[in-house]
């Protein structure tokens, strides 16, 4: 008797000692990690000079100023060849590129000139990667008068940040 009630006891003591599933589920409703997520430029641009012409939302805006156009774009990160050959026609190695930690990303500053249908161009970039997108202002303008827009170029550009 004491042995059946001593087998009775030891089986109710490991009656809960079983293991128990666990189930998991799983869903494709993912959102991005803060860190991808896309964040918004901006630049201040000289007060009354500049007339939004084009809004494209992801591909960019496109700003006519007195006597130059600022362009504003947002791009895909990760390849900055890519990038630059988007924005000025040529390859990264084809231009003097200077790059510079600014925070939490970092800031590429080049300038080039093109040719036009009338006259030379000359244009001025500022790229902030944050590593999953390329934040990009140009600004541009006909050769003869790049000079004189050096300042207001400088004081454009400088003001370029994410947040």
């Amino acid at each position: 008797m004491k042995k059946a009630l001593c087998v009775l006891l030891c089986g109710l003591l490991l009656a809960g000692c079983g293991a128990e599933k666990t189930l998991e589920t799983v869903t494709d409703n993912m959102e991005a990690p803060v860190m991808a997520q896309r964040k918004e430029i901006s630049v201040t641009l000289p007060q009354n000079a500049a007339v939004e012409t084009l809004d494209n939302g992801a591909e960019g805006k496109i700003y006519l100023c007195d006597g130059y156009t600022v362009t504003v774009q947002v791009l895909t990160g990760g390849d900055t060849e890519k990038t630059f050959r988007e924005l000025t026609g040529f390859s990264k190695d084809q231009l003097t590129v200077v790059e510079r930690e600014a925070g939490d990303y970092k800031r590429y500053d080049c300038v080039w000139s093109s040719v036009g249908e009338a006259e030379d161009c000359v244009a001025r970039g500022t790229v902030l990667d944050d590593g999953f997108y390329h934040y990009a202002v140009t600004v541009s303008a006909p050769f003869s008068a790049a000079g004189d827009l050096a300042q207001t170029w400088q004081s454009i550009l400088s003001s370029v940040s994410i947040g």
